[in-house]
């Protein structure tokens, strides 16, 4: 009868020892979830011109970066507009437009910063952007309304992203 308890074959002790010793070599890192957001409390706010596709769906940038600053105020960041802030959030909605009146929409809100970091293949750290948060839709539907269900998803997902910061930061 085996018991629980008893040694292990030498291949098993290998792996213990060499996970141990590996373990020890690499720094440690923040292991809590979101805490690369921990600490931010300000945000520049860039959103990408509109073609004219985007214009003809309803769309107007104005309008995105007023629906998105009140979110991000009341979430206790500072919001900086077309800054050349560190951290900042990019948000960007490519369209299409058939002669029908129907636009299919694709949106993306992104959560970036920049740092140095030492990559492999470099000698020296260098200035890399890091994209913290990410999110993406579709949409799609007549011209009336779809501008207002695509400002209504870029809300919620920044709504999203502001409540992972304030959580980050508690």
């Amino acid at each position: 009868m085996s018991s629980p308890l008893r040694p292990r074959g030498t291949a098993f002790v290998l792996a213990v020892a060499a996970a141990c010793l590996l373990g020890a070599a690499f720094p440690a890192s923040a292991q809590k979830p979101d805490a690369e957001l921990k600490g931010i409390t300000a945000v520049g706010l860039v959103v990408e011109e509109m073609g004219s596709q985007a214009l003809s769906c309803g769309f107007s940038r104005d309008t995105f970066e007023k629906a998105v600053s009140p979110i991000l105020t009341a979430g206790g960041l500072k919001v900086l507009r077309n800054a050349d802030e560190d951290t900042f959030l990019y948000v960007k909605v490519n369209s299409l437009s058939v002669p029908s009146g129907l636009c299919v929409s694709r949106f993306d809100v992104t959560l970036y910063t920049h740092t140095n970091a030492k990559l492999s293949y470099q000698l020296e750290p260098v200035l890399v952007q890091v994209s913290l948060l990410s999110a993406s839709g579709l949409s799609g539907g007549t011209v009336p309304g779809h501008a207002e269900n695509v400002l209504k998803s870029v809300k919620q997902h920044v709504d999203q992203f502001v409540s992972r910061i304030a959580a980050a930061n508690k």
